[in-house]
């Protein structure tokens, strides 16, 4: 058991000696990042490069064993205080434990799997002795490592190193990271937007306003989901700089984001500088937060850094009841009317998605629906749909709709799916998508916001839809000040200047 236990951790420390050895230029960085000076990154990283080779050497050189496994356990005590370090700081730089081979953030899941490690060096440096004792650290370390990367996984978080991209504008320049903070040496703000999200729409005029009024103070890059085409459209039609394509939603799922709009703000240094925000509030407050002052020290500001995650919706909400007081835009996050409710939370959105039957229920139709966040309306409360993971509850609202969507009313008895107040689950491959177990029905008129005002898709399509008169969403937004203009009714007549461009409904089939 002891001989096992010295080859892993001389197999450990022996990888990663040689990971860092290969990494020269990213271990400086590395080490820097940790808050230590620049100039000291290069000796210090040879110095523990030397110290874990010469670990693993003596690990498994029988006489030195004891004395490797004190080395590996002291090694190991020093990287778990520089972790606790820096997060009490509010930083989470990345590792750099095994070099380049996996540069990930240090968290709590780092620190755990350190201290697995050391109750093995401690087994090891005490000869084998007490084993449960040891076997006992080393379960809860291995079962908090476990847990709390499965947590953390796919998620940014402030204070964390901010992963690179590199994404093409729209002309087709190729931009990254490090290329728009080079541009300007100011904090930069990414704002991820989409080609079917209304709510994006109509908060990009203010972006380009954001972007004219502020442009020596705060860089802010949007990011767009969807086809190059629809990016180009979006950058003539409101004047909008820094608009880059993020054709496949490639970013949005690497940096664990569901929702569109959502923003993050990073630092000089590419540390996020506060939790992600979701919404056009969120995102005006993220704002408000980039262009405060920055007179405090470096130190303040690292160690305000992680409180901004729990700061940012307290500001919000400060903001918001100051609004309230004044009579201003104020919104409440939950209203019950109508024998339902009205909640401002993420949702998803079934009013133009196609359906196919489920194979193991015929009373089933799986739909592939959109992830929105913001007013939406149902008959569950709002605890009831409140999203839990990687599920969340369909509901109804105009969120995705434009000047081009329509609504078709189908008066033949064809199969739709009613996907109000069914559960779904995230895409894990698109998180912008969710399948939803909607209801078959076979009866009465209905009407959807799909089908391209093509009536004759309405028996070869199973759309998700509703019956005359729908939900009351409008009189709900209305009673809280908030005036929403229902898509129009499909022309009778063929005019094509008043039709959605083709195939405008189509685009959740699935396969796609």
């Amino acid at each position: 058991m002891v001989l096992a236990a010295r080859l892993v951790l001389a197999a450990v420390f022996g990888v990663a000696g040689i990971a860092k050895l290969m990494d020269r230029e990213g271990l400086p960085r590395a080490i820097a990042s940790f808050g230590l000076p620049a100039r000291t990154g290069k000796p210090l990283g040879y110095l523990l490069i030397s110290c874990e080779f010469v670990t693993a050497l003596a690990l498994i050189v029988n006489p030195w064993a004891r004395i490797g496994a004190l080395g590996a356990l002291g090694l190991l005590l020093t990287f778990c205080l520089a972790i606790v370090v820096s997060i009490a700081r509010g930083r989470t730089p990345d590792c750099h434990c095994f070099g380049g081979l996996r540069a990930t953030p240090v968290g709590w899941a780092t620190l755990a799997r350190n201290g697995l490690l050391a109750a093995t060096a401690g087994f090891v440096a005490t000869d084998g002795r007490a084993p449960w004792f040891f076997t006992g650290l080393g379960t809860i370390a291995a079962t908090c490592w476990v847990v709390l990367g499965l947590k953390r996984s796919g998620k940014v978080r402030p204070g964390m190193v901010t992963p690179g991209f590199s994404l093409p504008d729209a002309t087709g320049q190729v931009w990254t990271l490090d290329k728009l903070f080079a541009a300007a040496h100011q904090p930069l703000l990414l704002l991820f937007t989409d080609h079917a999200c209304s709510a994006c729409d109509a908060l990009l005029p203010q972006v380009a306003r954001w972007q004219q009024a502020y442009a020596e103070r705060l860089t802010i890059a949007i990011v767009n989901g969807g086809p190059p085409a629809d990016s180009v459209a979006f950058s003539r039609e409101h004047g909008l700089r820094n608009l880059l394509v993020d054709e496949d939603r490639m970013l949005l799922t690497t940096y664990g984001l569901t929702a569109t709009p959502s923003a993050m703000l990073i630092g000089t240094d590419r540390i996020l500088a506060a939790a992600p925000a979701a919404g056009s509030a969120e995102i005006a407050d993220l704002v408000t937060m980039a262009l405060q002052p920055r007179g405090r020290s470096t130190i303040a500001r690292r160690a305000l850094l992680f409180a901004s995650a729990t700061m940012l919706p307290a500001v919000i909400s400060t903001r918001a009841m100051a609004r309230g007081v004044t009579g201003a835009n104020w919104r409440p996050k939950q209203v019950k009317f109508a024998g339902g409710w009205l909640c401002k939370q993420r949702y998803a959105l079934c009013t133009k998605a196609a359906c196919k039957p489920s194979p193991n229920d015929p009373n089933v139709l799986i739909c592939r629906c959109v992830v929105e966040y913001g007013y939406s309306y149902g008959y569950k409360s709002c605890a009831e749909r409140a999203p839990v993971d990687n599920r969340l509850v369909s509901t109804f609202s105009t969120q995705n709709t434009n000047h081009h969507t329509r609504t078709m009313t189908c008066t033949s008895r064809a199969q739709w799916a009613n996907c109000l107040d069914v559960e779904c689950e995230i895409d894990p491959r698109n998180p912008r998508h969710a399948v939803c177990r909607c209801k078959s029905v076979e009866s009465g008129d209905f009407f959807t916001f799909g089908g391209n005002c093509d009536t004759s898709t309405c028996t070869s399509v199973i759309w998700s839809a509703a019956t005359p008169p729908g939900v009351p969403f409008q009189a709900a937004m209305e009673s809280i000040g908030l005036s929403v203009t229902l898509p129009k009714a499909c022309p009778t007549g063929t005019d094509d200047d008043d039709l959605p461009p083709s195939g405008f409904g189509l685009e959740l089939l699935w396969g796609e």
